[in-house]
């Protein structure tokens, strides 16, 4: 029916409308995270006034996606914890915002699934963007790091995420206009990360991609020798770059390392190193619940007992730069339960559900893994705009319909990620 062909697709478009902002006007306008939570509750009332227009008795759309419900179970589950620890402790009133924002749209998306051209158009827009950004940003504007309008840490992620998408686009896709745009994309992507001047992130992208090529090695290494042979020589191309790109904050990385050795905990390794062991003593204050904004006095009494340095306290960091600790320190146990059941939930689906799908499997793996070691030196689940690019850009990954082989042929044409 080409009325009900029209009015599926159009309630589609209007539930991705807070992944295509996150993916992309996000990071092109100042404080653009801000505006997510506004993004989501236009798109709530523009899917409530459908619903009532259309008089809509839920028979059309009831894709029952055990999926999609278990993430967002899992975010609501995080909001409802850190909402509670607000409350009792106070703390981070953007991240609890931008998780109240992600479990609406989480549960708006529970029974939509996405067209493949529409993802695709929407990813290889946001690697088209941040590559402009940041190479016009380190070349026209001569940047040491490009950040635009945020940090450049959770800007590089925000990078990074897009490029891990990318990636397995180029690796899986059948269509040779997308494949093309993707394999041009992913080195200017490459570099665009290490144009950020960010080790957290380039680290797990190096691993991301020595993995991949050993993948491959083991896999078609002997029959596809040319193929082999260009694939080694674009990682050995892609890392030397990214070195020469991040030669700077290498020389610094040794320097620090020297000053740490020499028993000077002063420079950026050594501060967090001083932020870590501060983070294991207060969260054993108040290890279920957590302190949350009280962490900061806590801090100061540790420095005044000599148990932190002079630089350190001077420092009084509003995080320990470390995920998990710093969740640790503010929410406890059960925050840092509610934080790993975020990261780790995607994963678990994609085992479950999309084994068969390279695509999807592979990019919410790479998100994962790129998550979990950025977490490592940063604290991305408490900046509202990498938040939500990992909760949205996997909410997108996981509305990609599991069994792909049963697509429609027009499905099939815009996108074809089986194996």
């Amino acid at each position: 029916m080409p009325n009900d062909s029209i009015k599926h697709y159009a309630s589609n478009a209007l539930w991705f409308l807070p992944v295509a902002y996150t993916m992309t006007a996000l990071w092109w306008l100042p404080e653009g995270d801000k505006y997510f939570p506004a993004i989501v509750l236009l798109t709530l009332l523009l899917w409530g006034i459908r619903k009532i227009a259309l008089k809509s008795t839920g028979n059309t759309e009831q894709n029952f996606r055990q999926q999609k419900i278990a993430f967002a179970g899992a975010i609501l589950l995080a909001t409802l914890i850190f909402g509670v620890g607000y409350v009792q402790n106070d703390g981070s009133i953007t991240q609890l915002r931008t998780l109240a924002a992600l479990s609406i749209f989480a549960g708006l998306s529970v029974n939509a699934s996405v067209r493949p051209k529409v993802l695709t158009t929407t990813i290889l827009i946001s690697g088209a963007a941040f590559t402009t950004i940041c190479f016009f940003q380190y070349f026209a504007a001569d940047m040491s790091r490009a950040h635009l309008h945020y940090n450049p840490i959770p800007f590089a992620t925000g990078v990074a995420t897009t490029l891990v998408i990318v990636l397995f686009l180029a690796i899986t896709t059948k269509q040779k206009l997308v494949k093309t745009a993707a394999l041009i994309l992913t080195p200017l992507l490459i570099g665009s990360v290490a144009m950020t001047g960010t080790r957290g992130v380039a680290l797990p992208i190096l691993l991301i991609l020595l993995a991949l090529t050993l993948l491959f090695l083991y896999q078609r290494g002997r029959s596809h020798r040319i193929a082999t042979a260009a694939i080694v020589a674009v990682f050995c191309v892609a890392s030397a770059t990214g070195a020469h790109l991040l030669q700077d904050r290498l020389n610094e990385t040794m320097a620090d390392l020297e000053r740490v050795e020499s028993g000077h905990n002063s420079g950026s390794i050594g501060l967090r190193l001083e932020f870590w062991s501060a983070a294991l003593a207060l969260a054993k204050l108040e290890p279920i619940t957590g302190l949350g904004d009280r962490h900061k006095e806590q801090f100061q009494e540790l420095a005044k007992q000599g148990k932190v340095n002079k630089a350190a306290a001077n420092y009084a960091p509003y995080h320990y730069h470390n995920q998990y600790l710093d969740t640790l320190v503010k929410h406890g146990i059960l925050g840092l339960c509610a934080l790993l059941a975020i990261l780790l939930m995607p994963a678990f689906l994609a085992f479950k559900y999309y084994r068969n799908n390279r695509f999807v499997f592979g990019s919410v793996l790479s998100i994962t893994f790129l998550y979990s070691i950025a977490c490592l030196t940063d604290v991305p689940f408490n900046h509202p705009a990498t938040i939500s690019m990992f909760a949205s850009s996997m909410i997108a990954l996981l509305s990609v319909q599991p069994e792909m082989p049963a697509y429609s042929a027009e499905s099939e044409q815009d996108l074809s990620v089986t194996t």
